[in-house]
């Protein structure tokens, strides 16, 4: 009976472990994915019966083998004469076989395939015949003809599409990470030498992929904005594919309405340098439409962030804060929990939305390496999540799929178990491959089990710094993939933490004493007081600065932008420069509250020195042309101005403007028809409200 080299591997780790193992680290030893080692122990256990020897398998424990030492040494010895068979599963087979077909799109011959897979052409027919299902979803036809061969037929962008899923299908985002990233530990070779060998590999030229890192960490300190670990995964394996494709002569196409509409994002003229640069390095000319993929991926890429130092401007992302509350106000319904107060659920998710609705809407797919584990253990989250993605669904006219759902599922559960968050005393960071839900999901869950853990930071692996994390003053490091070159101690576990990692941790908190923590979450008096004065000055000068102009007469937007600048100053120098400021911001995008027909004028400007609100009521209602080349009708505009060096607590007074403006019927009523005392009884009196809510804030005693 021959067995494969895997199967032989895996019986002699058994053999060596004398106690339970678990299949990960049999995984990490071999430097494969658990889900492969999982599959292999159907063989492991039939060649160990065919022998006499029993695998005892315990739930939550691991596995072993049950027998004495004599019969250890008689299975050792069996092994040494077992001929290992160059075997390839049925799954394994149809992906030699389709990554050959993505790769070159001439025919190949059957014959080919027999000798390569060592089976016969009807086995390899039938594995064609499986092939040409999966192939329905991308439009792609397998012509079989005859004495010439088998080939794919289709789109470039089909054929592209196929390549990423089936190179995602096979592999963990983990071992991805691993081939993309130019940091290699003597495991992390011996794991690229290993999966080196796969045939799917040649879909992408990992030749490219040091310089293609180089350009993509340029491109991030351009944007002013780092990549989440699977969208820098994305690009890169987008890139390499296309570069190969390019260097042989297949080029993709777009539609020219399309490529209009995305030739006005910002995201355009950095992913055109982007592939300028490329474009050089490898002597290639890479034409425009390629330039559109790559901004279609920036413009669906998340980032990476803290947990609690994200900001969101109701100015800005007013419509995505809309969405997320009527998501929210659904999973309160649905799970009975207030959730409304949770500002790290709704920065959270408006962070997310942003990146997910550009996918969608741009066809480029999710995914959730999660999701099957989401459904199973959180069931009754998970159709929660659905709920709310259907609100998501109709308000932006898309589909939502599933993995979207398992998403959202990640946030409302950190924020449910957010709920019995305890005091905390190591301080830990999270390291997780999967994007931010992932992280924040194990963030919740480690502060769920572990009463004295604190998690502090969000962390990226993709480039890691010892000498950024000794600043972050932690105790440890929490991670779902290795990181060796850590100078702090790292737990790696899976996103969903298992007992046994639990267990881990629970051994890490007691044999190591937690540093001595100066930094908490609470402020000292005299901070609290000096943000209470900057939030007392910032409603002040909104009161102050408050006007109300009736009967405007409408021109066009420039002219309105300059009358709105002379409503807030009489210098003209100082009218100048708000002009120029509040240009500047409308050339990214007009801010309009279409439910409620008001469009808001706002900058930051070194032209003013204190907070400004004014409404503008025009004679007549207009209409305006958005970003998106709708038109809408605007009955009211919002003027608002800061100034560039002024406190954070300022800016917040006037995002608090903009929240009522968008939730609060009554204020809305009041600037449309009311009077100006009316709306500055409006203002009044919710920003007494807000003061209190501020005032409430804890702080600690300063030590002399």
């Amino acid at each position: 009976m021959k067995i494969s080299s895997r199967t032989k591997k895996i019986i002699k780790i058994l053999i060596e472990n004398d106690d339970y193992i678990v299949t990960d680290q049999i995984a990490e030893k071999l430097d494969v994915s658990s889900r492969t080692i999982l599959r292999e122990l159907k063989k492991v256990e039939k060649w160990l019966q065919k022998n006499k020897i029993l695998l005892e398998k315990k739930k939550g424990t691991g596995i072993r083998l049950e027998c004495s030492l004599d019969e250890k040494r008689r299975v050792k010895e069996l092994l040494e004469f077992e001929s290992v068979d160059k075997y390839y599963s049925p799954a394994e087979r149809r992906m030699i076989i389709l990554a050959e077909l993505l790769k070159d799109q001439r025919p190949n011959k059957l014959y080919a395939f027999t000798r390569v897979l060592n089976v016969s052409e009807a086995t390899v027919s039938n594995d064609l015949d499986e092939i040409e299902k999966w192939l329905q979803d991308y439009k792609l036809k397998l012509v079989r003809k005859p004495g010439l061969g088998v080939y794919l037929k289709g789109k470039e962008r089909e054929i592209r599409k196929a390549s990423i899923n089936l190179l995602y299908q096979n592999f963990d985002l983990e071992e991805i990470l691993l081939l993309l990233q130019d940091k290699y530990s003597e495991k992390e070779q011996s794991l690229r030498k290993t999966i080196s060998k796969n045939r799917l590999l040649n879909l992408i030229g990992l030749d490219t992929i040091n310089l293609l890192d180089s350009y993509i960490k340029e491109l991030e300190t351009k944007m002013d904005y780092k990549l989440a670990d699977d969208s820098y995964a994305a690009l890169m394996v987008h890139l390499a594919i296309a570069l190969k494709r390019i260097k042989e002569g297949d080029q993709i196409t777009i539609e020219q309405k399309l490529l209009e509409k995305i030739r006005n994002n910002d995201e355009f003229l950095i992913a055109k340098n982007l592939v300028s640069s490329i474009a050089d390095a490898f002597n290639v000319e890479i034409p425009e439409a390629e330039v559109a993929y790559v901004t279609m991926h920036l413009m669906g890429s998340k980032g990476r962030g803290g947990i609690y130092n994200d900001e969101i401007s109701m100015t800005d992302d007013y419509h995505l804060v809309y969405l997320t509350r009527k998501m929210i106000e659904k999973a309160e319904i649905e799970l009975g929990i207030y959730l409304e107060d949770d500002e790290e659920l709704l920065i959270g998710l408006v962070r997310h939305l942003e990146p997910t609705i550009n996918r969608i809407k741009l066809n480029l797919d999710i995914r959730n390496p999660l999701l099957a584990e989401i459904k199973e253990k959180y069931g009754e989250l998970f159709q929660v999540s659905k709920k709310c993605a259907a609100i998501l669904a109709a308000e932006e006219k898309i589909d939502v799929p599933d993995s979207e759902a398992a998403y959202i599922a990640m946030h409302l559960g950190s924020a449910v178990e957010r709920k019995r968050k305890p005091q905390q005393k190591y301080r830990a960071a999270v390291a997780c491959t999967s994007g931010i839900g992932a992280s924040r999901l194990l963030a919740s869950r480690l502060s769920k089990e572990f009463e004295n853990i604190e998690i502090t930071s969000l962390i990226s692996t993709l480039d890691f710094d010892n000498q950024v994390i000794k600043d972050l003053n932690l105790d440890l490091i929490i991670s779902t993939v290795a990181i060796p070159k850590s100078e702090i101690p790292v737990i790696v576990v899976n996103p969903l933490l298992n007992e046994k990692q639990q267990q881990e941790i629970n051994d890490f908190l007691l044999n190591h004493q937690a540093k001595n923590q100066q930094n908490n979450k609470k402020i000292t008096l005299k901070e609290k007081l000096e943000m209470i004065n900057n939030y007392n000055q910032g409603i002040l000068e909104v009161l102050n600065n408050f006007q109300l102009i009736n009967s405007y007469h409408y021109k066009t937007v420039d002219k309105l932008i300059e009358d709105a600048a002379q409503f807030l100053t009489n210098s003209q120098r100082q009218k100048r420069e708000i002009e120029k400021d509040l240009t500047l911001r409308e050339e990214k995008g007009s801010t309009v509250l279409k439910h409620n027909q008001i469009m808001l004028l706002h900058c930051q400007s070194s032209a003013v020195r204190e907070l400004y609100f004014a409404v503008i009521r025009p004679d007549k209602s207009f209409e305006i042309i958005t970003e998106a080349g709708e038109k809408t009708v605007i009955e009211i505009v919002i003027v608002m101005a800061a100034p560039i060096k002024g406190s954070t607590q300022g800016r917040e007074v006037l995002s608090e403007i903009s929240h009522l403006l968008i939730e609060n019927q009554d204020f809305i009523d009041a600037v449309k028809t009311g009077s100006s005392e009316e709306i500055y009884y409006g203002l009044s009196e919710h920003f007494d409200y807000f003061l209190q809510q501020k005032s409430t804030v804890n702080y600690h005693k300063e030590e002399k």
